[in-house]
């Protein structure tokens, strides 16, 4: 019991990450979004569209992560569909620059192997496997771990 309820605080704890990281974001897609003014869509305009899919992805995973219990894994799946229909949104972004697909893509796939992941761990909470627990956790820390990076690199990119 010990052991899924600290699973359950890891799954929090990835997802608890999105707000420190994009909560800038927000602030800089209000500004792109001023600054774009010409008929067709430039880097810039497409930047501040994935900002702002990113930006309303946390908003959802933190309010369904907010004030949840550590064992309620009815939370976690609200927020595993969250990122899920994130990734469908940020799929659906037309994109002309190579590069900014490049960021797109890697963004669609942490969205969708976290949604993922959390889902697995859910099923395998549910079904008290401890093994298919443990294989989701770790799942999951994997789907985080570029997140760091991938956001460093779109931040520098439609800053230039």
């Amino acid at each position: 019991m010990l052991r899924q309820r600290k699973c359950l605080q890891l799954i929090r704890r990835g997802l608890m990450h999105f707000p420190k990281r994009y909560f800038f974001l927000v602030q800089i897609t209000a500004a792109m979004s001023l600054l774009s003014a010409s008929c067709s869509e430039s880097r810039i305009v497409q930047c501040a569209k994935i900002n702002k899919i990113a930006g309303d992805a946390v908003n959802e995973v933190t309010s369904h992560a907010k004030g949840a219990q550590a064992k309620d894994p009815k939370a976690a799946l609200q927020a595993a569909e969250a990122m899920e229909e994130a990734s469908q949104k940020m799929e659906a972004v037309e994109v002309q620059d190579k590069k900014l697909k490049y960021y797109q893509t890697g963004f669609v796939k942490m969205y969708r192997d976290t949604s993922q992941a959390t889902k697995d761990f859910i099923a395998a909470y549910k079904k008290q496997d401890r093994e298919a627990a443990e294989l989701a956790k770790n799942d999951l820390l994997k789907a985080t771990t570029p997140e760091e990076q991938l956001l460093a690199d779109f931040d520098s990119y439609c800053s230039e």
